[in-house]
């Protein structure tokens, strides 16, 4: 549970990396593509309005007048670096015949073998005169003005941004709309309707935190479930005490009362009185074992067992013996199946003749004896298990509200440390009882 715990909690973490890493992407990808096309809208809008043309014009012209405002000689022809570094948003180079002169990049004085590069004819070199009449080659370059590349990077930074932050934010909203959503079943859930469904989604922190909501609704559900349980149990068994407990207990106060006055006629009339009064008590009784079992289910207070080992094959032959015998004796069979018990269990003998008395009691109130009673016994996987089979009477088809007894065996078997079941199909009515092996 743990490991589960961990790995989700790395889920998360994973997925707003992820989440962040496909917004970052997604914003770059955006900014180059605005920088792109705007760079080339704009060199074409550039390039139809004339822009290039017009600024080598108006370079050519400044030119002109420096030459002849600053008397550049081939004596002093460096002052043309002096231009050409005034000059913004312009490359120029400069040409005497085949040897250049001057360029913007670097000081190349008279070097002998700085020729314009060849294969280049698509460059332009305009005709200028020094003021001393030596005829020079000028290469000019002009491009966009760092404004507008400034403008353009800034544009495309911002679009980009913009694209991460709503990127992020679509991906992020989706674990914020199952936030809110989990905390909308939270309100109706507060509101008392604990059978609303708990969205379960995904994988991570949330989905777990999901989970242990919807765990914790269930739980409070099985509670409330065992309490309403607990209660119509008691007020069924309330009920059933106050009727049953009255008419014996009349019935035995009656008896009592004519013993006591001495109302009767004979030793024969006071031996059926007798024996009235102790059929009235032994039905109290019985009552009282079941007000027992009653609390021994539905109480809180753990029972004090007393346990110790027996052999398997001493409890199987105890129960297809002795217990049995009343049911053999209304003229039922008994269809005992044992295998090879070799192992040993460890009981409580007064609780387990709890849980005898109470399979004996429903098979007498319901049991048909036109069928056998089947039991089989054998020991698998280190239990020792018990299955017992046999046929409703169809007037006593259906079973007692509370199922009260058969509860208690299962509570009883459970503190053992083993399992009870039955089932009923039809008119076939099966019980499946489980003891773990002792050593």
């Amino acid at each position: 549970m743990l490991i589960k715990k961990k790995k989700r909690r790395r889920r998360l973490t994973l997925e707003l990396i992820l989440m962040t890493t496909v917004s970052l992407i997604a914003g770059v990808l955006s900014a180059q593509l605005v920088k792109d096309v705007t760079f080339q809208w704009l060199g074409n809008k550039l390039e139809r309005e004339g822009y290039y043309e017009r600024r080598i014009e108006e370079s050519l012209e400044s030119l002109r007048g420096f030459i002849s405002e600053q008397q550049v000689t081939e004596d002093n022809i460096e002052l043309l670096m002096v231009w050409t570094q005034r000059q913004k948003n312009l490359y120029a180079t400069f040409y005497r015949d085949v040897n250049a002169l001057l360029s913007s990049y670097a000081f190349l004085g008279e070097e002998e073998g700085a020729e314009p590069q060849e294969g280049y004819n698509q460059i332009t070199y305009y005709d200028l005169e020094l003021a001393d009449g030596t005829p020079i080659k000028a290469e000019l370059d002009c491009f966009v003005d760092m404004s507008y590349i400034y403008g353009v990077d800034l544009a495309g930074f911002a679009v980009g941004g913009v694209v991460f932050i709503l990127m992020l934010f679509v991906l992020i909203h989706q674990k914020i709309r199952y936030i809110n959503r989990i905390e909308q079943e939270l309100k109706i859930l507060g509101s008392g309707n604990l059978e609303y469904p708990v969205t379960i989604r995904g994988m991570d922190e949330i989905t777990g935190l999901a989970e242990g909501i919807e765990s914790l609704k269930n739980g409070i559900l099985e509670q409330q479930l065992m309490k309403d349980e607990a209660e119509k149990a008691n007020a069924e068994l309330v009920t059933a005490m106050s009727h049953d407990l009255r008419t014996p207990l009349t019935s035995l106060i009656g008896y009592l009362e004519l013993l006591t006055m001495h109302r009767y006629e004979d030793e024969q009339q006071l031996h059926s009185y007798l024996e009235h009064c102790r059929e009235k008590a032994f039905q109290l009784k019985r009552m009282s074992d079941r007000l027992f079992e009653y609390f021994l289910v539905y109480g809180k207070q753990e029972q004090q067992y007393q346990f110790h080992a027996i052999p398997c094959e001493s409890l199987v032959e105890d129960i297809c013996n002795s217990q049995f015998f009343d049911w053999q004796e209304q003229g039922g069979e008994l269809d005992c199946r044992i295998g090879d018990l070799t192992g040993r269990v460890r009981i409580d003998s007064e609780y387990l003749q709890r849980v005898q008395d109470n399979l004996l009691s429903n098979l007498k109130k319901y049991g048909d004896t036109d069928y056998p009673l089947e039991i089989e016994a054998f020991e698998k996987e280190g239990m020792l298990i018990i299955l017992g089979r046999n046929h409703i009477r169809r007037q006593n088809s259906r079973t007692e509200s509370t199922q009260i007894g058969l509860r208690t065996c299962r509570k009883i078997i459970e503190e053992h440390g083993g399992a009870f079941s039955w089932e009923q199909e039809g008119e076939c009515f099966e019980i499946e009882m489980n003891l773990p092996l002792y050593g």
